[in-house]
């Protein structure tokens, strides 16, 4: 195999920017996705007749799942990302430079007591809380009994319809 160009090293070195754009831009999808979704369920909320706590149920669900989503695909480009420095750490090495390798170890005693409190990580979580809270707030006592008795109903169900059970 041929030695790696530095044409080549660029060309890797522009799609992890891609890469981080991509994800930038799919965060932000989910975000404007999740505080769509917050407004929606102040709406709900907020009726004159009372809170439908079926109906806030199922959306404050799929708010959540929408943020499981998210938090998976934030870890899909982490684990593309690191694939991607790992490749241009190889070429960096055949090339005779280390500028993406040598920045990388600069900073990585501060960056693994740092990634686990990133915002990128932690705001699908902090939403699926702030779900959870306002549904219990919203709901109250008696409604979440009637919910969860649904819930056990619903899920016992689709056992059932599967064979499951």
């Amino acid at each position: 195999m041929a030695e790696p160009s530095f044409e080549l090293y660029r060309l890797l070195v522009e799609e992890v920017r891609e890469s981080k754009r991509a994800r930038r831009e799919l965060s932000n999808v989910f975000m404007t996705l999740n505080l769509a979704g917050v407004g929606a369920l102040g709406f709900l909320a907020r009726g004159a007749e009372g809170l439908d706590p079926t109906l806030f149920a199922w959306c404050a669900f799929a708010l959540a799942l929408v943020c499981v989503i998210w938090r998976t695909s934030n870890s899909y480009y982490t684990v593309l990302l690191a694939a991607k420095y790992r490749i241009l750490y190889d070429i960096e090495a055949k090339l005779g430079l280390t500028a993406l390798k040598a920045e990388y170890d600069a900073i990585q005693t501060k960056r693994s007591a740092m990634k686990w409190f990133t915002l990128e990580r932690a705001m699908p979580l902090l939403f699926i809380v702030g779900y959870a809270v306002f549904f219990a707030v919203e709901a109250g006592g008696d409604h979440i009994d009637f919910f969860w008795t649904n819930v056990q109903a619903f899920f016992g169900g689709l056992l059932e319809r599967v064979g499951a059970r």
